[in-house]
């Protein structure tokens, strides 16, 4: 088994140190989003509501990890004021999706559940951190309008995109400029695995932070959501695009979401009725990742692949193979999660070290830290020859508006929790 102290210095090598303070915008509040290789600034400096909140969110996880490290709590403060105090609409309630680097709203003034889900969770982070009562003033205020606003009342779960004052925009005509997908690229009309697999680990931390019954409720909707709703039974591949009422709608299965989907479901445990459906579907869901979106050489997972065989329609491949970090760090999560429940952990443990191998040796640089976009395999042939150095800045640099740290930070901070406890 690797050493849990190859996850640490993993931890503070490539996310930690980089990350904080370096991306905390002092003088506009908020965090710097835009970074190259050599982690100079680069773009516009955008604040998304998932990138501010998933920061926070690690930034908390993290101080409560290391208490004696001031820098991870005043990154964790700083985060939660901007989401209190700028992404917050004072007006009509619930928080915009985005806002200029100055705290202006943009994408006309929308709002989107996708965004509100990592929010949430780093309000409770954030109280479990501090104890502060104004971050759970704040999530209750904001699950209390996303309840209002967004829920399904007639099928369950919640619509995604919404306009200022909480209106659904669920055909186009009703979005606030002209579009066919929504913020986060779901058709609009449609909801996704995307919004609902969070929002099951949302529900998870609230739930076990405040012990609130509306949360319990919400949280156990979205247990049967994710373990049923949205799987097929036989293949435990997930449906990405589904009908207001829970027709799947036909698609590539989303890879990184399957194994995050996974590791929700277990975060659940204990907490609802479910407990046995949580146990058989988290690690059917993980082994459909692992049976069609595995590469085979062992080498990371596909973006994207069907949800059975074939792979490969008239010499075509069918599966979207580019390495992102985000999803070899969540198969990353996955596979250590399963292998605490199931039957036969081996086999899951083996895989788990061999992701882990993988992304050493592509995502992670040695020279000036940080974990690349896009893993170096994905370079062509002659630029793999010179590494990172030749490699396209699309594919190594190590900040945009949707790569924050939260990916790989909570995923190194699970290995190091879960690989320090003794055995389930």
């Amino acid at each position: 088994m690797i050493p849990v102290e190859e996850f640490k210095n993993a931890l503070r090598r490539h996310v930690i140190d980089p990350w904080f303070p370096r991306s905390l915008d002092r003088e506009d509040g908020g965090f710097f989003c835009d970074f190259d290789r050599r982690w100079r600034p680069c773009g516009p400096q955008l604040k998304l509501l998932e990138f501010q909140a998933r920061h926070t969110l690690l930034a908390a996880d993290a101080a409560r990890r290391f208490p004696d490290d001031a820098g991870l709590r005043e990154a964790a403060w700083h985060g939660f004021r901007f989401l209190r105090d700028v992404l917050w609409d004072a007006e009509s309630g619930g928080w915009f999706h985005s806002v200029d680097r100055s705290g202006k709203p943009v994408e006309h003034l929308t709002k989107h559940t996708h965004g509100f889900a990592y929010a949430l969770s780093a309000c409770a982070s954030v109280y479990e951190l501090t104890r502060d009562e104004e971050a759970h003033r704040l999530a209750k205020a904001a699950f209390e309008w996303m309840d209002q606003y967004a829920r399904d009342r007639d099928y369950g779960g919640y619509f995604g995109f919404l306009q200022r004052d909480g209106t659904v925009i669920n055909e186009p005509s009703k979005a606030p400029y002209r579009t066919d997908m929504d913020t986060v690229g779901t058709e609009i009309g449609f909801k996704d695995l995307n919004v609902h697999s969070d929002l099951l680990e949302t529900f998870a931390i609230m739930y076990r932070t405040w012990r609130e019954p509306g949360i319990g409720e919400r949280l156990a909707e979205a247990v049967e959501i994710i373990g049923d709703r949205m799987v097929n039974p036989t293949t435990g591949s997930m449906h990405f695009f589904v009908t207001p009422d829970w027709r799947p709608l036909p698609h590539l299965i989303r890879v990184g979401y399957q194994s995050h989907s996974a590791y929700r479901l277990l975060l659940a445990l204990g907490l609802t009725e479910h407990d046995a459906l949580i146990r058989r579907m988290a690690v059917r869901i993980m082994d459909s990742a692992i049976r069609y979106a595995r590469y085979d050489s062992g080498e990371g997972y596909y973006y994207a692949a069907p949800g059975a065989f074939p792979t490969v329609l008239h010499d075509y491949e069918i599966r979207v193979p580019r390495k992102t970090w985000w999803v070899q760090m969540e198969a990353l999560k996955g596979l250590l999660a399963v292998s605490r429940v199931a039957s036969d952990p081996g086999p899951y443990l083996r895989l788990f070290e061999e992701q882990w191998r993988y992304i050493r040796k592509h995502f992670l640089d040695a020279k000036y830290g940080g974990v690349y976009m896009h893993g170096l395999d994905n370079a062509r042939v002659w630029e793999r020859k010179f590494g990172a150095r030749l490699a396209p800045a699309g594919i190594t640099r190590k900040g945009d508006v949707w790569k924050d740290a939260s990916h790989e930070g909570r995923a190194l901070l699970y290995c190091i929790e879960t690989l320090g406890a003794s055995p389930a």
